[in-house]
């Protein structure tokens, strides 16, 4: 081999190692307290438990942007401490990713969220060098997470306190322990004003503007106050600068408590809706929505608690497009087992919207005769005339013929009036004549429509057709009316003179020629 040669694979060499030794250079190996998640978090939250803080250890766990001054820096570090304790927000160190290489599942990106629905503005992210820390744009919001989870004024009276207020306590320094007095005393001021507002102001106007009934409006009084109560101490809980442990432990119980009480409050108001839904009902024709009153009640309450349940949920960290995606599918899957049970409640909702009967009407469904006694959200009950209860689902009702006869305007009678064949024409023409006045005469019977003629003759007796109306809004005024119509027809008979015929046969017997009427002789001569 020439030197040539061989001096040109020594540069080649020299070259490479070179190379590598640059390449090296520009990629420095990954610092122990940013190589996770988990180190990221624990370096950023444990180095401010500290008695001496390293700020520098702290503040290198945000990705700030170039040119960001040291005391800056230590503001933003301190602002998203805070934010993380005011807001309950504690991080099991337990279930951060320690894997350096972790991946968002649901992104696919290099990147941790640690609170993705009640605060997703902390992140931490991966960047180019392979280093995690807390991402740019959480290091941007941090000033207004800060102002938006503690009250400006607050901040501002903290400022202000002396340092003797800063002496410690059972556990708590004494501002802590003067600031949670005058918070009690700040919601017990807004439940005053509130049971005043709702007692005085609201019943008044709502009785006097739209006649509610005031003992109805007045129980919402107290479940409205307490809320406004527990709500104040939610609200500024916070600006108390409790810790974090302490936070999360009270955060759970104020969210626990609003929700029950909001519960509360929405029953009662539901209650006095509902009672005003039932006065308004009462004034109705129909009776069918007399029941609808309920089952909005009871479906109003149930939409309450759900609601409550859900806003819980998300106050806790879950998701609330996962629960209800989760109850769509549970739904469809119980849709799919009470196909029957969901065709008769939109049977019911059926029946309310068309109205085919009311409650009390005489109807004949499905082959039962009856009278509709209650419209359920599964059955139509129709108690029938011989006294028994009958429950007709009410997809059968939707779908059968239906008829209503409790809607009848009039109730017809048809009937023949049997007369004797010996009776006088002249006194036929003016028994008829005298039917028709007493309909004329009777307010409870149709007038402009009837029939009173002389129909036919039967086998044993001149038949007069009787075809008229009453006016009567039930069965029994109808059989009151025909009783007080054929007692008025009798006394008309026996003033005329006219009887009424009975199934007679007259037997005519016909002689042989020379039979005579002799009878043969008794043979003992008598």
């Amino acid at each position: 081999m020439s030197e040539q040669v061989r001096m040109t694979l020594r540069l080649a060499l020299t070259a490479l190692l070179a190379f590598g030794a640059a390449a090296h250079a520009q990629a420095p190996p990954v610092a122990e307290d940013l190589r996770s998640p988990r180190t990221t978090l624990d370096t950023f939250l444990g180095g401010q438990l500290q008695d001496e803080i390293s700020w520098d250890s702290v503040t290198a766990t945000l990705d700030f942007d170039p040119g960001v001054a040291a005391d800056e820096r230590q503001l933003t570090a301190t602002q998203l401490k805070s934010v993380l304790d005011g807001r309950g927000l504690f991080v099991r160190m337990d279930v951060v990713p320690a894997d350096p290489e972790y991946v968002d599942p649901d992104t696919r990106e290099a990147a941790f969220t640690p609170f993705p629905i009640r605060l997703p503005e902390f992140q931490v992210r991966r960047g180019a060098d392979q280093a995690w820390r807390i991402a740019a744009r959480t290091v941007r919001a941090a000033e207004g997470l800060y102002e938006d989870t503690f009250s400006w004024y607050a901040r501002s009276l903290l400022d202000l306190l002396p340092p003797v207020v800063e002496r410690s306590f059972l556990g708590f320094t004494l501002w802590q322990l003067i600031g949670l007095a005058i918070l009690a005393g700040i919601a017990w001021g807004a439940q005053w004003l509130l049971k005043i507002f709702f007692q005085g102001f609201l019943v008044r106007f709502a009785r006097d503007r739209a006649g509610w009934a005031a003992e109805d409006l007045s129980a919402a009084a107290l479940p409205a106050s307490w809320l406004a109560s527990v709500w104040v101490f939610r609200r500024f809980l916070a600006d108390l600068r409790f810790p974090v442990l302490v936070n999360q432990v009270l955060t759970v119980l104020l969210d626990l408590t609003l929700a029950a009480i909001a519960v509360w409050f929405a029953y009662r108001a539901i209650d006095a809706l509902c009672t005003k839904l039932e006065a308004i009902t009462a004034k109705t024709e129909t009776k069918v929505d007399d029941h609808l009153v309920p089952l909005a009640r009871t479906a109003l309450r149930v939409g309450s608690v759900i609601v409550a349940f859900l806003l819980i949920a998300q106050s806790q960290g879950y998701s609330i497009t996962t629960l209800v995606a989760g109850l769509g599918l549970g739904g469809l899957a119980i849709a799919l087992a009470a196909q029957d049970t969901l065709a008769n409640v939109m049977g019911s909702l059926a029946i309310v919207a068309d109205r085919p009967f009311q409650v009390g009407d005489w109807v004949l469904v499905d082959g039962y005769e009856g009278t509709v006694e209650r419209v359920g959200l599964r059955s139509t009950r129709v108690r029938t005339f011989y006294d028994s209860v009958v429950s007709v689902p009410n997809s059968k009702v939707v779908n059968s013929i239906v008829d209503n006869m409790g809607q009848r305007k009039f109730r017809r009678m048809k009937h023949m009036l049997a007369l004797r064949y010996d009776t006088d024409p002249d006194r036929i023409q003016a028994f008829v004549d005298g039917v028709r006045g007493l309909i004329l005469k009777n307010p409870a019977m149709r007038h402009d429509y009837f029939e009173i003629h002389l129909n036919r003759f039967a086998d044993s007796s001149v038949d007069v057709l009787v075809y008229c109306f009453f006016r009567v809004p039930n069965w029994h005024e109808e059989l009151s009316e025909r009783h007080n119509f054929l007692l008025s027809i009798l006394r008309l008979a026996k003033e005329i003179g006219v009887d009424f015929a009975f199934p007679t046969r007259t037997l005519a017997l016909e002689h042989p020629p020379g039979d005579g009427d002799s009878f043969p002789a008794d043979p003992a001569g008598r």
